[in-house]
């Protein structure tokens, strides 16, 4: 039986796309560019970021910081809408700051988390930076309900490596039977618990594609994994 949950962050508990669009118009509406921020702004720039972020994770060898992926997406994005690009570096600056105090949810999250947090020990292992990872937790108010709380950068290491995991599991003194891993990636979620020995479910709320590898559970929603666990969970009604 499983004693401890371990959840990702991004795209799993957050929604990515929503703290980005977070930062995205509070930056611009602090900077006085627009009153209303156009719907296509948010897809236009996460296009451009993601462009930016997946080419940096790819070659690790890249000479782009993660303060230039910042900048760089910003004047593209600037360039794309006939907005002054001279303004793109305090822009970034300003972006980054937001984001890290973006806390977009997705939904059930925080209602899920108060109700497995009765009867399991909550934990959580995530790559990225600690100014965003740790901000984003306060902001939501969820700073004080993960322990252990690993992030790739204060701990040295990133997923799939099973050292993240195995420590993970050496904070909590437990064996990998014990714990479920939650998380969107399979190459970095899904692969790092195989190589832990760590049961996976796999959050994905699209319909998932035909060739995705075996799961050990995977979910639609994050209400459904109350599904999977055992019945002895607190009742809904109780919370």
């Amino acid at each position: 039986m499983y004693q401890a949950i371990l959840f990702d962050l991004d795209d799993t508990l957050f929604s990515l796309r929503g703290c980005e669009a977070q930062a995205l118009r509070r930056t611009l509406d602090d900077a006085r560019l627009m009153t209303a921020m156009p719907a296509s702004y948010i897809e236009s720039y996460a296009t451009i970021s993601s462009g930016y972020w997946a080419a940096r994770s790819t070659n690790r060898r890249t000479k782009y910081t993660r303060e230039e992926v910042v900048e760089l997406s910003w004047r593209d994005f600037m360039s794309a809408h006939d907005l002054d690009e001279s303004r793109s570096a305090a822009l970034a600056q300003r972006y980054w700051k937001e984001f890290c105090r973006s806390s977009a949810l997705n939904p059930g999250a925080e209602a899920v988390l108060q109700r497995l947090s009765k009867t399991y020990r909550l934990g959580m292992v995530t790559n990225g930076y600690s100014d965003s990872q740790r901000g984003r937790l306060e902001a939501a108010g969820l700073q004080e309900v993960f322990n252990p709380l690993l992030i790739s950068e204060e701990v040295g290491v990133a997923k799939p490596d099973i050292r993240i995991f195995e420590l993970a599991l050496s904070k909590l003194e437990l064996d990998p039977d014990e714990v479920l891993y939650v998380g969107d990636s399979i190459s970095h979620d899904r692969e790092g618990c195989l190589r832990a020995g760590i049961d996976f479910c796999h959050y994905c709320p699209e319909p998932p594609p035909c060739n995705l590898p075996p799961v050990k559970y995977g979910i639609r929603r994050l209400h459904d994994l109350i599904a999977i666990l055992p019945s002895d969970l607190t009742p809904w009604s109780s919370i």
